[in-house]
């Protein structure tokens, strides 16, 4: 009952009961007719509703769009000028040269020093230096292969023809012995001329056999296994025990593409033909494309010690060589259009590039196998080596604190290739082919003679900071084929003495 007199005393409240002219008002749609007393309230709420309408009404004015259609028109040059100045601002911002602290004793602030250093590239402490890119352009590359062949003497483009002959007549064989190969290493040690590079990667790299009549068939059975892999396996880059790896992939690669450095040129910055410019965003997405599916296939097969950081490098010899397959000795391939080769000819340079970047690191498997004992040895090698063999620069290193894994770290994880220019890199690899665990066991050797080789220079830097900015930007950007003859010869002068003697190491 008391429940029946509340909902009596407050009519106002739903479900209350309702006057009879209200309901037939509500039955009937038509609006309710409040008695005279209440007409002040209506009057009240009219002004509320005009006063919020009105707040409305300047709520929207001031939240409108600041153009019309006819405004769609911009001015090119504007935007140019705009787009300019931002990039020029990011420029500024990026090129901050950031100070490297005194070493570290905390374990993980090491490691992580470690991930960094083998990552980037510092900038050299000076105000007129330009800024390199942290990858060897290919413009490099194209300009001294382009020296080379406008400075070569009557004598030395026959002695190249030499040569050439020399190893067709190897590699074309049907019958090929282990003399033959030896004979081939020999022949080969000092450069492979860059029109058989191609093939003589491959059968030194194990991927080709040295059976000349089989190598069309082996060749098509590896591309196409390597094709079925990325069909059965690369869709699971997005599932959840595979996305952290490919998505590191996905960000490691701008950084290391062949043909990324194409546009951190000014020429590039300032390009006014828009077509153009797809052209060449095409084909770095191209580009991007192709080593996604190179470095997550192999890592996918190799889950034991799964992609780590430096992979990404090491397929960039492989993937230039084969394409310098099928572009024309007088086309420049740092302008070269990616998407003009034919799909056959594109699968072939991603496949024998997965293919043999696979047996390369089949031999350093160690460095990328946590915790990365394999290059910890290799810097514990250099070090030894270093104070038998340069005891003054050993004991300038130790002066003011540097340690060999601040700067080797980064030699051994990349193979040097952060350190000299991408042709002298190519040329490197000529050399490491044609050794026994070349990029294993005489790759020590050649940080042993690099690191000799700046004797003098680190010598002369002051402090820490000063010998570690100097270590991370050597200047190598002028290296050609005759420095690394010279590299090679004291590398291997250095091997012959102290491999397999390790005595020598220890006392």
């Amino acid at each position: 009952m008391a429940t029946n007199k509340k909902w009596k005393r407050y009519p106002h409240l739903p479900g209350s009961i309702q006057p009879a002219q209200q309901r037939d008002a509500l039955c009937d749609g038509t609006s309710l007719k409040y008695p005279p007393c209440q007409s002040s309230a209506s009057t009240h709420t009219q002004d509320s509703t005009s006063t919020k309408q009105l707040k409305f009404d300047q709520f929207d004015a001031s939240v409108s769009d600041a153009w019309s259609v006819d405004d769609l028109r911009i001015n090119s040059e504007v935007a140019q000028s705009s787009a300019r100045s931002v990039l020029d601002h990011h420029k500024a911002t990026t090129q901050t040269v950031h100070f490297i602290g005194p070493p570290l004793n905390s374990y993980l602030n090491r490691v992580r020093a470690l991930q960094r250093l083998a990552t980037q590239k510092g900038e050299v402490f000076s105000e007129n230096s330009s800024c390199q890119p942290i990858y060897p352009c290919l413009s490099g590359f194209e300009t001294d292969a382009l020296n080379r062949k406008r400075n070569q003497t009557p004598h030395d483009s026959s002695e190249t023809d030499h040569r050439i002959r020399r190893i067709l007549n190897l590699i074309d064989r049907d019958q090929f012995s282990e003399l033959d190969r030896e004979e081939l290493q020999r022949e080969c040690w000092t450069g492979i001329p860059a029109k058989l590079r191609p093939r003589v990667w491959r059968l030194l790299s194990g991927y080709a056999p040295f059976n000349k009549s089989r190598v069309d068939q082996v060749l098509k059975q590896k591309r196409d296994e390597y094709f079925n892999l990325v069909e059965q396996y690369f869709h699971t880059r997005f599932d959840e025990s595979h996305q952290d790896t490919f998505r590191q992939i996905h960000i490691d690669i701008p950084r290391m593409c062949p043909l990324i450095p194409l546009f951190q040129q000014k020429i590039v910055q300032e390009v006014k033909d828009s077509l153009l410019l797809i052209f060449f965003l095409i084909t770095v997405i191209f580009c991007h494309q192709m080593f996604e599916r190179i470095l997550y296939i192999w890592a996918y097969r190799h889950q034991g010690s799964g992609y780590v950081q430096g992979m990404n490098d090491l397929v960039t010899p492989f993937f230039i060589v084969f394409l310098s397959e099928w572009i024309s000795p007088d086309s420049a391939m740092d302008s070269f259009e990616l998407t003009s080769l034919e799909r056959e000819k594109l699968n072939a340079i991603e496949a024998d590039s997965y293919w043999c970047i696979t047996a390369l690191l089949r031999t350093i498997q160690t460095n990328y196998t946590s915790p990365q004992s394999g290059i910890h040895e290799k810097i514990d090698a250099l070090k030894a080596l270093m104070k038998k063999m340069n005891s003054e620069l050993d004991q300038h290193l130790q002066k003011h604190q540097v340690e060999y894994f601040q700067f080797a770290f980064r030699w051994m994880n990349n193979l040097l290739m952060r350190e000299i220019p991408l042709s002298a890199t190519i040329r490197l690899w000529d050399t490491y082919l044609c050794v026994t665990n070349g990029f294993a066991n005489f790759h020590l050797y050649v940080c042993a003679a690099f690191l000799r080789y700046w004797s003098k220079e680190i010598q002369k830097q002051p402090d820490f900071q000063s010998i570690l900015l100097f270590l991370q930007n050597l200047p190598t950007q002028q290296w050609d084929d005759d420095k690394i003859k010279v590299l090679t010869a004291d590398a291997y002068s250095l091997m012959e003495m102290f491999s397999g003697a390790k005595r020598h190491l220890t006392n």
